[in-house]
């Protein structure tokens, strides 16, 4: 049974990494160095539940900014803390 773990992590975590390596190709706004785009896909990697916890953060933000976005000023309760 660990071992089943521990294939599908490190499974997860080379799918990982190559979506962060594509990903920073494409969304960096300057190109990098090979070997420290591998590297930091491999971190992201390893890490990857965390990433994971990070965009659905993330996420839960945008939907919140959106659903807020027309609220009326006015309507606004201001509490002292």
């Amino acid at each position: 049974m660990v071992v089943t773990l521990l294939v599908g992590y490190a499974a997860v975590a080379l799918v990982a990494a190559v979506v962060v390596f594509v990903a920073s190709a494409r969304l960096g706004d300057e190109p990098r160095p090979g070997p420290q785009r591998v590297g930091l896909s491999l971190a992201a990697g390893a890490v990857w539940p965390v990433v994971l916890l990070g965009l659905v953060e993330y996420g839960s933000f945008a939907m919140y900014a959106r659903a807020h976005k027309h609220d009326q000023d006015a309507d606004r309760v201001l509490v002292k803390v």
